[in-house]
């Protein structure tokens, strides 16, 4: 088909803009489309991630359950019979295991000898087989507790505690339960149905479900990885008018036979919203399209009108009818003003100029005169410019002599005009190692070509070598006779000597001279690159604030630089040596012997005082297959951390099994729970009584922090605290419990509050001022409020704490000292700390019944706290023996189970009322 001579320009704009409309419309309707199924597909993605981790903390909890009423029964036995173990210790435990079953669930609980014989048993036992008997032989030789999940016909939970005696493993206690909690729990805590299944031929076979169509469903659904978490499964299935979302979920560690979960939830609505979100795109769309259609094509008919009008007077110009052409060209002028109105403009003006030039030209013979006169003085002028330039110009012919030069020519090359004047421009101008080769180019150049050529050349002065950026032109051309190369040259030595000490220090230390952080990680990654292996050793000064702190920043300096000499000196020698800043080095090594790398490590470590080398710690990571920069240099963080942890010149080689990066992010976990709960007041003070002995009687109680989930459950506080002990959230939370107790003694001058500081908060030398605000806004008196604080807290800064401690006493507040006795200290720092009360550890109370060396320990620990004039509180009593004991060496006072368990405030507080 042969195209229109002429075709419009409103039709050559309007074909090229509906076609990308159309295109941008269709693109849109499908990029939303796929935007809103990767989200939910990111959000389905979430949730099993998220599910995954509840049932992974699920039945954590219902191990830990199990393993704890196992050691409580163990424990029973111990302190109630003193016999062996026999069928008569096994009808001890049926009144505990008619609780146990009726309260918490459990479905089964046996007692085997040392000789994993079965003495007795209560509930639905399923029979022994080899991995039950493996764990008990496990538990009977270890001594120490194991849980686990087991699956056979059902799934059940079980746990083994040791039975021990003196020291001797006389039994176990097995206690077991079926999965019914953690179902319920799942369900009420993620809204989905759930399944217990193994792999049976293939194919899923369900143990235990929440309903029962998931055995009929399930078969449909057929489960495909996640692409970004290959282990997550998901699938979705179509059913009785309902659309379901499958999620496989793997807990536990991945070996054969083991049991996972399938969890379902009903999504028909969500798939039903995005298939009407795909449609009311589509139809915005075509009517975006439409009407943008419409508009553009009336737009383009109004400009092509007015354009019509320009282009009919544009030939009148060209005839020299100046004044119709100005005649034709009158217009309106409207507002706003767009291009087609400045055309109009500019042919109005073009009349007008083209006129004016016509004009313009019977004056022109005059002015030429008047311009010879200007040229001369301009001429002057340009030889002046020439001579002040501070480049260096110069003329010269096609075979290369100098025919001008300015002064700083002369300047440069020490040479005058007259010396330069006809001497070859190579010889003069150009370095010997270069000038050959540049009189071949340039004069090839401008053989064929009339293009400036620019290139960079040295130039041998007086001083040294200049580097110098040439611009060669060719000049004269025009008048017939012979042209010549005019050649500017900017001197760029001082440039290229900034740009080479820039480039060296983007990637060197100043300092040592060995790579930066960036040079170093630039050049690991090239070495990651390639298929050999190798080891990575991150390096930590020890002491080095100190040596700045006490010698100064230059003595850390010459310190820092003699262990870069050591880092060179390594034989073999590193392929990367690298200060990554501060007092921290790397050494990059090519695969080396284990023995080798090894001696490495131990002599970085060992320092050297004659020659002022300082001791360090290393941590070492070798490269795995896959391994990153990133990765790598983690590995080697973590094991350089482990190093600092065994004290001082020390050396830890990374080993994924051991757990530490495993550890750090459950304590990550565990900082995020309790930050959340902070900030969202989900925190909670319990309170349990201290009984003063003698008067048997409740003198205050001790407030004891608990942490709810948002369901309201209570979880376990000590890793929690750990966690937030470590990061310094802890003064936060120190000072959430003392806001939060005196609040609750406010109106109630009859009760007093014993509240916990951790360590952190003895940092801050605001505290005592910070209290007394606290007392005077709730109008408290500072008798009502015992601070305590632990006995390692106080022995790590026992100056600033007696200080510290002394403001507080001063308020009116009383201390006491808690953990007392598990330092390891003398007993003399106790004259130190102005304390009223010394809480024994209850590791020592605990055992007063049966244990005569702790019965021993405790009598000097109250002797000693006697002597100085303070009193006693012992904790962990949990029954009248052991009180009968505490009494009898003399404690003041008394806390512990046998006097009650700690309850949240508001019950307390309530029973206190009545």
């Amino acid at each position: 088909m042969r195209l229109p001579a002429f075709l419009s320009l409103k039709w050559k704009l309007l074909l090229p803009l509906t076609l990308a409309m159309a295109i941008g419309t269709m693109a849109l309707t499908w990029t939303n489309d796929t935007n809103l199924r990767r989200e939910v597909e990111q959000t389905r993605l979430d949730s099993a991630t998220r599910n995954e981790a509840l049932l992974r903390f699920l039945i954590r909890q219902n191990e830990r359950q199990l393993v704890d009423a196992g050691a409580a029964l163990a424990d029973f036995l111990v302190a109630s019979r003193s016999g062996p173990l026999n069928l008569e210790s096994g009808l001890v435990l049926q009144s505990y295991w008619e609780q146990l079953s009726l309260n918490h669930g459990f479905g089964s609980l046996r007692l085997y000898d040392a000789r994993q014989r079965l003495l007795t048993g209560f509930g639905d036992m399923p029979a022994s087989d080899a991995l039950m008997d493996a764990q008990l032989t496990s538990v009977l030789a270890t001594e120490r507790p194991a849980s686990g999940l087991y699956c056979a016909e059902r799934c059940q939970f079980y746990g083994m505690a040791p039975v021990l005696r003196e020291g001797i493993t006389a039994g176990v206690v097995v206690v077991a339960m079926d999965l019914s909690s953690l179902l319920s729990a799942f369900v009420q805590s993620s809204g989905r149905d759930l399944a217990v299944a193994v792999e049976h031929q293939r194919a899923p076979q369900l143990l235990a479900t929440t309903t029962p169509d998931i055995k009929a469903m399930v078969e449909q659904a057929d489960f495909a990885p996640h692409p970004q978490r290959p282990q997550l499964e998901s699938a979705l299935s179509h059913g009785g008018g309902k659309v379901y979302e499958w999620q496989k979920l793997q807990p536990l560690a991945a070996v054969p036979g083991a049991p996972y979960f399938i969890a379902r939830m009903d999504v028909s609505d969500a798939e039903r919203a995005i298939e009407r979100a795909f449609l009311t795109n589509l139809v915005t769309g075509l009517t975006v399209f439409l009407l943008a259609e419409g508009v553009l094509l009336v737009s383009l008919a109004w400009f092509m009108q007015r354009m019509n009008r320009v282009s009919a007077g544009l030939p009148l110009l060209g005839e020299g009818r100046w004044h119709d052409a100005r005649r034709h060209l009158q217009f309106h002028d409207q507002l706003p003003r767009d291009e087609l109105t400045a055309l109009e403009h500019a042919a109005l003006t073009l009349a007008g100029q083209l006129e004016s030039l016509d004009t313009a030209s019977r004056n022109q013979q005059n002015e030429l005169a008047e311009l010879v006169d200007t040229l001369s003085h301009e001429r002057d002028f340009s030889s002046g410019v020439l001579d002040t330039a501070q480049a260096l110009i110069l003329t010269q012919d096609r075979r290369g002599a100098i025919r001008m030069a300015n002064r700083y020519v002369e300047t440069l090359t020490g040479l005058s005009a007259n010396r330069l004047i006809g001497q070859d421009y190579f010889e003069q101008m150009i370095a010997p190692q270069e000038r050959r080769d540049w009189r071949a180019r340039l004069l090839a150049h401008f053989g064929s070509e009339l293009a400036p050529l620019r290139f960079e050349a040295l130039l041998a002065t007086p001083g040294g070598l200049r580097n110098i950026a040439w611009v060669h032109s060719l000049i004269g051309q025009e008048n017939g006779t012979e042209p010549l190369m005019l050649s500017v040259g900017l001197d760029m030595t001082e440039l290229k000597s900034a740009q080479a000490r820039a480039s060296y220090l983007s990637d060197y230390d100043t300092l040592t001279g060995l790579y930066n952080r960036q040079g170093f990680q630039r050049r690991l990654a090239q070495a990651l690159a390639e298929p050999a292996s190798g080891s990575l050793l991150l390096i930590d000064l020890d002491d080095f604030k100190a040596i700045n702190d006490l010698a100064g920043h230059s003595a850390g300096d010459v310190v820092i630089q003699h262990m870069a000499e050591r880092l060179r000196e390594l034989r073999p020698a590193p392929k990367l040596a690298a200060r990554l800043g501060g007092d921290e080095f790397a050494l990059f090594f090519e695969p080396l012997p284990d023995a080798q790398l090894l001696q490495t490590a131990r002599l970085l470590c060992k320092g050297d005082r004659d020659r002022h080398i300082a001791t360090a710690c290393v941590g070492i990571a070798t490269v795995q297959p896959g391994c990153s920069t990133e990765s790598l240099l983690g590995h080697a963080d973590l094991a350089l951390s482990q190093a600092r942890a065994k004290g001082r010149s020390n050396w830890h080689l990374y080993n994924p099994a051991d757990g530490t990066r495993e550890s750090l992010l459950d304590r990550t976990e565990q900082l995020a729970l309790i930050t959340d709960a902070l900030h969202d007041n989900r925190l909670a003070l319990f309170l349990q009584p201290v009984m003063a002995i003698q008067a048997a009687q409740t003198t205050h109680y001790e407030a004891l922090l608990r942490v709810r989930t948002p369901d309201g459950r209570i979880l376990p506080p000590a890793p929690l605290i750990a966690a937030a002990e470590a990061s310094g959230l802890i003064r936060d939370i120190d000072q959430w419990v003392l806001q939060h107790a005196v609040a609750l003694i406010a109106g109630r001058p009859d009760l007093r509050l014993a509240v916990n500081l951790s360590a952190r908060s003895l940092d801050n030398p605001e505290l005592p001022a910070l209290l007394q605000e606290m007392l005077q806004q709730q109008g408290v008196r500072p008798q009502q409020l015992i601070l305590e604080i632990t006995e390692t807290a106080t022995l790590n800064q026992l100056t600033h704490a007696e200080i510290l401690l002394t403001g507080i006493r001063a308020l009116g507040c009383k201390l006491a000292l808690d953990d007392f006795g598990v330092g390891f200290s003398t007993f003399q720092y106790l004259k130190h700390l102005p304390v009223d009360f010394v809480k024994i550890d209850g590791s020592f109370i605990r055992t007063l019944d049966h244990s005569e060396d702790d019965r021993l320990f405790v009598k000097a620990l109250v002797d000693a706290i006697h002597g100085y004039g303070k009193l006693a509180v012992a904790e962990y009593v949990e029954n009248q023996a052991i009180l009968q004991r505490v009494t009898e060496l003399g404690v003041d006072y008394a806390q512990g189970y046998h006097f009650g368990r700690p309850q949240a405030a508001d019950t307390v507080l309530a029973a206190r009322s009545d």
